[in-house]
């Protein structure tokens, strides 16, 4: 998994499963954007398909990091399954979701 900068966004682009197989390897790639700078992150949940309870609380985890620093983060892209996920946890209310990787980018300007 590759990330990249929107401006002065980290964007994540996640891969078919974020799920407890796949968290372990996710969390050292943010531990760098928490750690240098006011962390804004977008994490791309367009290629997403399946999604675990440990993927559910990873998400939870960067968010309050990223809060705790001063920061944000943002989901783009989620599938109607991912929406409908978020939407049965209640965690639809407690994300800042976007439709696209440029659309969550740009709400950072605001």
């Amino acid at each position: 998994m590759q990330s990249y900068q929107q401006g002065c966004v980290d964007v994540y682009p996640l891969d078919e499963r974020l799920t407890l197989d796949e968290v372990d390897a996710f969390r050292p790639l943010l531990a760098g954007a928490l750690a240098q700078r006011l962390p804004q992150v977008v994490i791309d949940l367009r290629r997403v398909r399946l999604i675990d309870s440990a993927g559910l609380e990873l998400l939870c985890e960067i968010q309050s990091a990223c809060i705790r620093r001063g920061g944000a983060m943002r989901l783009a892209a989620p599938s109607a399954l991912l929406l409908d996920v978020l939407r049965v946890t209640g965690l639809d209310e407690e994300f800042d979701l976007h439709q696209d990787v440029v659309t969550a980018a740009g709400a950072f300007a605001r």
